[in-house]
């Protein structure tokens, strides 16, 4: 566990920024589901990973506008929605509840120490309807979009640059190799770990237990954490029980 950070305070920020999400989102009828790390907390500890300073949700693409207009509109003042509108530097593909009251530092990830906001923060990904066949060309034109906008914003190194465009031009060529012609519909993820689900793995969703709190999941919770997980039952070895912040500031 990381020893600049108080995992247990900032779980309860995050529980709360979670729940206020979902309150929001479900009073005004649109679709989330836990997602990642959150619903395998959900499902092998009924809460949090223990080690996890992390919270993440998943949305769908045709309610995803609406639904972080309602964010927007209605989170709570100590909490706010980091996306392109609120953020001039922002690059990711998916928007962030940020808790305003918090200072956090990854090194991990250190391009996300560009943000202006560092308070902790959930992530809000977004499941994209799309026919089988059209997964590989999405997933690439969404990569070369995120390379861009860091590109264009200053935020990539001259390597991590070439790295990512080579790599791209390599997931390109294999895409051209692959040629799937399978039309049926599939929820595309832009994970490494998982690139997309079957409709009836997620739908119709379901309610699990997280702490003290019932958030939506997908309906074949277990199905899809093998996937991402692989045996999602059996923790990591210590050495692997990381959270994301290097350190977290609370004022």
């Amino acid at each position: 566990m990381n020893h600049h950070v108080d995992t247990k305070r900032v779980q309860d920020i995050l529980l709360r920024a979670g729940k206020c999400a979902a309150e929001i989102l479900e009073r005004h009828d649109i679709p989330y589901m836990l997602a990642y790390g959150s619903l395998l907390g959900a499902v092998r500890h009924k809460g949090f990973i223990p080690w996890d300073d992390d919270f993440d949700l998943m949305l769908f693409d045709d309610s995803y506008d609406k639904a972080m207009n309602f964010l927007r509109a209605e989170l709570p003042d100590d909490f706010f929605l980091e996306d392109a509108q609120s953020e001039p530097l922002f690059f990711h593909a998916w928007s962030h509840i940020k808790d305003l009251h918090t200072n956090a530092t990854y090194s991990l990830f250190p391009q996300d120490n560009l943000y202006s906001h560092k308070g902790v923060s959930v992530d809000l990904y977004m499941a994209r309807k799309i026919r089988r066949c059209d997964l590989n060309s999405y997933r690439n034109d969404e990569n070369s979009a995120y390379i861009q906008r860091r590109k264009e914003k200053g935020l990539i190194t001259p390597e991590e640059l070439s790295i990512r465009l080579a790599k791209l031009q390599k997931d390109r060529e294999n895409s051209a190799h692959e040629n799937i012609t399978d039309t049926h519909d599939v929820f595309a993820l832009l994970s490494s770990r998982c690139k997309f689900l079957e409709l009836n793995e997620v739908l119709p969703l379901k309610r699990y237990q997280f702490e003290n709190y019932e958030f939506y999941g997908p309906r074949k919770a277990e199905i899809i954490l093998e996937k991402i997980y692989g045996d999602f039952m059996k923790f990591p070895p210590a050495e692997e029980r990381i959270g994301h912040y290097s350190s977290v500031e609370f004022y």
